[in-house]
């Protein structure tokens, strides 16, 4: 099976399995910032793919002014939906002769500083999912911030996709929606401590027991709503 095929036959798996989006990217100078854990074994899988999955637009709609057990069931079952995308993809590469690293969809490794494996964001924006938004996320044209995100490694070669710039121009809206006030003009002005510490106070409050927001995704124009 030629290049190209491999790369159309892992595209249509992941979309047969529940995938929203899929692209793939060369990791490059990424890798220096992937946890130690993985790091050197990371170095000889330079192919990444990253595979999204749009969280349900109806799901979000039921946030108010904090998260709620409905988006806590509706994030931890897409998560695990992208984490078996993973692993079936891995599988596939293993049965074309090569390597392939699944990375769990969403993982904390260490807390101080707060760091996963890869920072599975960047590599979707390598990959051409998306760009690098206000809020910290990823801003996917067709799903806006709704998109929950994991990462293959591998060492199959594959033509990467072409990399999307794109910005979220004047667009305040997930700006008002913030509960934290972490939101700035850019992507570089994101205060990632008013958002952790949010976060952190929903997840203890009434035992919640996840940290998660979600309040500024619903938000999110580039779905088709208008920019506030």
């Amino acid at each position: 099976m030629e290049q190209r095929d491999r790369k159309q036959d892992l595209k249509e798996l992941a979309y047969s399995l529940g995938a929203s989006a899929i692209g793939i990217c060369e990791v490059g100078k990424l890798v220096e910032k992937f946890h130690p854990e993985i790091r050197e074994k990371a170095r000889q899988l330079p192919f990444a793919l990253s595979i999204g999955i749009a969280l349900q637009k109806a799901v979000m709609d039921t946030l108010s002014e904090r998260p709620n057990d409905m988006y806590k069931s509706h994030y931890r079952a897409t998560n695990s939906q992208l984490d078996t995308i993973s692993y079936k993809l891995s599988r596939r590469i293993s049965d074309f002769g090569f390597q392939a690293m699944p990375i769990p969809a969403s993982m904390i490794v260490t807390r101080y500083p707060l760091l996963a494996h890869v920072n599975h964001r960047e590599i979707a924006h390598k990959a051409g999912i998306g760009w690098w938004g206000k809020n910290n996320l990823l801003i996917s044209p067709e799903f806006g911030g709704r998109i929950r995100l994991t990462t293959v490694l591998t060492d199959l070669e594959l033509v990467p996709d072409e990399i999307l710039f794109q910005d979220c121009g004047k667009c305040k809206a997930c700006d008002k929606a913030c509960p934290a006030g972490a939101i700035g003009g850019t992507a570089e002005e994101f205060d990632l401590e008013k958002c952790q510490a949010k976060v952190t106070e929903f997840c203890k409050t009434n035992n919640f027991g996840q940290l998660i927001c979600g309040l500024c995704l619903n938000r999110c124009p580039h779905d088709g709503g208008a920019c506030g």
